[in-house]
Order: structure tokens, then sequence, then C-alpha cells
């Protein structure tokens, strides 16, 4: 179908636009923000996600205010065809200006969580390193991811409290992937792949700002501990200005809460160019909960499944409760305070670390898929 899109210089095949390249059912399109408070008074998250194969548009809002309870807005709808509408319910996400401005609003509704902000990214994208990763004969990863760390102005209401969002004080940062991965609902099984073993995803993604560069990192590994992808670099921020230089991913220390798989605290190891070793130390402040948008989440949501032509809800999390933490465990993001040995001159810096650890992870003595952290 012809939409507005259409008549733009944007074609990849001879089709429309709202048609892909694959018939993948796992092709996707994302979005994703996530805006906090320097001191993580305030941390929210916000994403977007395009099935164009399974016909959804989905977009959920989540945050955290003082540590303690946690607003969940979410949001599905059939997608149709005109790829210039990125809605869902009263989620929206406007690009202002490409690689550099959006804006990101939830009209008011039943769920206690609402704001209309804006970013502007502080230092060039980084273009994460191209993901591939097959399970045996299958492609079951093959898409692209940039990170950009940025700050936002606008307002956010959560839980009856207002905030003037200036920044000075809210940072953040932002991604955009698009490609195959797993996405929606399980799919019929298949032959397990040549070799067996025991299965396992590990995963760190933690886009770092300080007052003057960026430093984005992240590492996935296998079981055994081998590395399957991995990048960093120190990006100067727009207003200084020069080439960014690239660091190796080294390794990464991560203490994980007892009787949990959930980050606690940890340090993460670069590389300088030439060797030169540098040790960043994350000290946090909030966490939120990502099963509540949508990953993997118990309760019955989960991005990527059509829901119906139109389906709003939400809910309000105590994150006292210890019976709730253990239910919605999982994949988590955490608000850090960073310092870094070995790199003069940044400061303290702020952001966020995403963590998951699924089944088997041997170097931290997981070896099946029930392993929680033992008591310290």
């Amino acid at each position: 179908m012809l939409t507005r899109l259409d008549d733009y210089l944007v074609h990849q095949t001879p089709d429309t636009v709202d048609h892909v390249a694959t018939s993948d059912r796992n092709f996707y399109d994302r979005y994703y923000f996530n805006a906090h408070t320097l001191d993580g008074e305030a941390f929210l998250v916000v994403a977007m996600g395009l099935y164009p194969n399974i016909g959804v548009l989905d977009a959920f809002a989540t945050c955290v205010i003082g540590g303690t309870t946690q607003y969940i807005v979410r949001a599905s709808r059939a997608l149709g065809s005109d790829r210039m509408d990125s809605s869902a319910g009263p989620v929206r996400v406007e690009v202002l200006e490409g690689l550099r401005r959006f804006r990101v609003t939830v009209e008011p509704n039943a769920f206690g969580l609402a704001l209309d902000m804006t970013f502007e990214g502080a230092a060039p994208p980084f273009e994460e390193p191209h993901f591939l990763r097959r399970a045996g004969n299958r492609v079951v990863m093959d898409y692209t991811r940039l990170t950009q760390g940025g700050r936002w102005s606008g307002e956010l209401t959560a839980g009856g409290r207002t905030f003037d969002v200036e920044p000075s004080a809210w940072w953040g940062a932002r991604d955009h992937s698009w490609g195959v991965r797993p996405v929606g609902g399980a799919e019929p099984p298949s032959a397990p792949p040549p070799g067996g073993g025991p299965g396992g995803f590990f995963w760190i993604w933690t886009p770092i700002q300080f007052e003057t560069a960026c430093l984005p990192y992240t590492c996935s590994e296998e079981p055994d501990g081998t590395r399957w992808h991995a990048a960093a670099e120190l990006i100067p921020a727009y207003a200084r200005g020069g080439q960014g230089e690239r660091l190796t991913v080294v390794g990464h220390d991560i203490e994980l809460r007892p009787g949990t798989r959930t980050f606690e605290r940890g340090t993460l190891t670069v590389a300088r160019p030439g060797g030169t070793p540098a040790t960043i130390h994350m000290e946090p402040k909030s966490t939120i909960y990502m099963a509540g948008a949508g990953y993997a989440y118990t309760g019955g949501w989960r991005h990527g499944q059509y829901h119906g032509p139109l389906v709003v809800e939400g809910e309000t999390w105590d994150l006292r409760d210890e019976a709730l933490l253990q239910r919605v465990a999982g994949q988590t993001e955490t608000v850090c305070d960073y310092t870094v040995d070995g790199i003069d001159g940044l400061g303290v810096g702020h952001g966020i670390i995403e963590f998951l650890l699924l089944g088997a992870y041997q170097p931290y003595g997981f070896h099946t898929w029930s392993d929680v952290a033992p008591a310290k």
C-alpha cells in the first residue's frame, strides 16, 4: 500500500515501504529512551516497537519514583500500513531532527504516568558492531543498533508528582535498533543445535554520560564466558568536538543481589589504544524492572504480540514487596553514578546499566536455569 513515507527517498526494496525485505516474523524496528535525575529520584524508560510481519506496533512507559514505586503504561495496536504514525494509544515518538532530537509524549491516562519531553543528543550516536547470532543453522539475531547519550527537557507527572525536566538535571540515553531478533510469542520447537550444552544468555548494556563525553559499553557472552559481541567507545560531546576513541572490552565483575540474578553493583574493565587499562566503577541509585514493560512478563503482557486492535493498560508496583520482585525478576535497568580509573578528566558520570542473565553462565557460578546468587 502506498503511504506518505513512499514519497521520501528511503526505499531499500522494489516494494512499498510498508513491506520489509524479509518475511522473518521476528523482524522489528524499535525506539528506546531512558531519562533520570542525577540523584536517581526519578527514572523513566519509554520504548516503541514495530513488527511488520506480525502486524503490531506497541509501546510502553515506566517510571520509578523514590526507588520504591514503579508506574507502568503499556499500549498495543494493529499496525496498518502508515509508517509515519509512530503512536500507540497515549504513547508517541516524534523525530524532530534525525540523529539529534526527539519528542516523546504520554498523554494523561488512568495509570498515573504522563509526560511531554524532548531528548537532545549530547554527543554523536555510536553505531554498535552488527549483531549476528545463529542457533545451529538458523539465524536468530541479525540487527543493527545505535546508542546516544543526551539531555532532556519538558515535564513529567508520575504518581501525583510533577517534575520540571531541565537538561542540567535530567540526563539519559536512547537507542534505535532494527533487524531480526526473537520477539513476541514462542515458536514451535526445532531440533537442538549441534553440540548441545547448557543454554543461556548474558547481557550488559550501559550508556554512560559525563559532562564532556559519552562512554557506551556493551557485552554479550556464551554460557562458558566466550564473548560473542562487545564494544565500547569514548565519544567527545558535541561541544568538545574531535574524534571518538575506540576502547577494548576487557571484562566485568558484577555483584548480584543475594537470592536473585539482579544487578546490585560492580565494575567494568576496558583498555585504551595501546593497552592501557581503565576500570569503570558503578554505584547504584534506582532500579526499573523491565518485566512490566513486556519483557517476558508472567502477568500475560509481552511486546511483539497481538493483543487487539488497540489495547491500553497499566499497573503500579510497590518495589518494597519482595514477593513481587521475585515474580518480576529478570531484565533490569539501574541508574548508577560512574567513576573511571585510568581515563583522566572525566569526573563523575551518570547513566544506566541494563543487565540480563538467563540460564547457565559458568564464570559467575550459574549452571542451571534455577541457580541464584548465594547469600553473602
